[in-house]
């Protein structure tokens, strides 16, 4: 090693040892606690064409993990395996899980709508659904406590929900008036990896699981 390397090595090393000096005492040995698992399903994120159009949706529930709250990851042709788990998890907990929360994006945000009308025949609520540009607008069931739905209008593609039964139940948000996520360039296949509306999405999720816990 150089003499220059050495110097150099010799510099770092000090401003290592000066920083960790400088923290309060213990903090260097301080580890943060992890969230507390939940032994319970909450979320059903489903994915949309191809799978390959839909990684943010994997990216909030990596994040989701990190806080706790337990979620699956699904691709649009899998909706009666959605309903399968979200069936069998209320039967090994003697009753529904609580609360559900399913997020789908394009394809698989027709599957979200479609598998939450199913589950109005088990008998089982659906606390919040978040479509992400569906390409059709239902069905649309009573057993959905709230309905929220980011589609981009104009694009031929994404469309708003509407039901004169449901009302208020449903919020429709243009993404394309949202500086945050259309004026950054983002569209129909990369919304999900917005930051801006991932941050929304899991903020709406994690109020929804500590009003029901």
């Amino acid at each position: 090693m150089t003499r220059a390397a050495l110097a150099r090595a010799g510099r770092v090393l000090a401003f290592a040892l000066a920083f960790f000096a400088a923290l309060p005492a213990g903090a260097q040995t301080t580890i943060a606690p992890k969230a507390k698992a939940d032994p319970v399903t909450h979320v059903y994120f489903i994915r949309g064409f191809l799978n390959v159009f839909s990684t943010g949706l994997d990216d909030m529930s990596a994040q989701l993990a990190k806080a706790g709250v337990k979620s699956v990851v699904h691709g649009h042709l899998s909706g009666s395996a959605v309903r399968a788990q979200l069936l069998a998890d209320a039967n090994k907990a003697g009753k529904r899980p609580n609360p559900v929360v399913i997020v789908g994006h394009s394809f698989g945000a027709n599957a979200a709508l479609s598998v939450s009308s199913l589950l109005a025949a088990d008998g089982i609520p659906v606390d919040l659904v978040i479509t992400i540009d569906p390409t059709v607008n239902g069905p649309l069931t009573a057993n959905v406590r709230r309905y929220v739905n980011y589609h981009f209008a104009g694009n031929n593609l994404g469309v708003a929900l509407t039901s004169p039964k449901l009302g208020t139940r449903i919020t429709n948000i243009d993404m394309s008036k949202r500086k945050d996520i259309a004026g950054a360039g983002d569209d129909h296949w990369t919304v999900t990896a917005n930051k801006a509306l991932q941050k929304e999405i899991l903020a709406a999720i994690r109020r929804q699981v500590g009003r029901r816990q």
